[in-house]
């Protein structure tokens, strides 16, 4: 298994847009989970975070690769994948998408 994780600037004032993001990808868990099973990925998880009152989204990945996944999900073979992609355009803000390095990964 491979990890992958980052964190998304948000753009100012986005939270209603992000609460609207959660609530529809929670809504829609089937069509959510199915998209995760076509990519290989074995646990997607977000998490809001504030830094020194800037806003972020800090995600995390694991998956059989991460390379897969992500060109898996650029094909928007579900619905919901393009609403994902399109609201998470909206909130980034310019520059935004920070790729963190993977630097330690323990798992029994």
């Amino acid at each position: 298994m491979e990890i992958a994780s980052g964190l998304i600037k948000l753009k100012p004032n986005s939270n209603e847009k992000v609460e609207k993001w959660r609530s529809t990808l929670s809504e829609h868990l089937d069509e959510s989970l199915a998209t995760l099973r076509d990519e290989g990925v074995e646990i997607e998880s977000w998490f809001r975070v504030e830094i020194e009152g800037q806003e972020y989204l800090l995600w995390y990945m694991r998956a059989e690769s991460i390379q897969r996944a992500f060109e898996v999900s650029q094909k928007l073979k579900h619905p919901i994948d393009k609403f994902h992609y399109e609201l998470l355009a909206e909130i980034t803000a310019e520059n935004g998408n920070l790729i963190a390095k993977p630097l330690l990964n323990l798992s029994i």
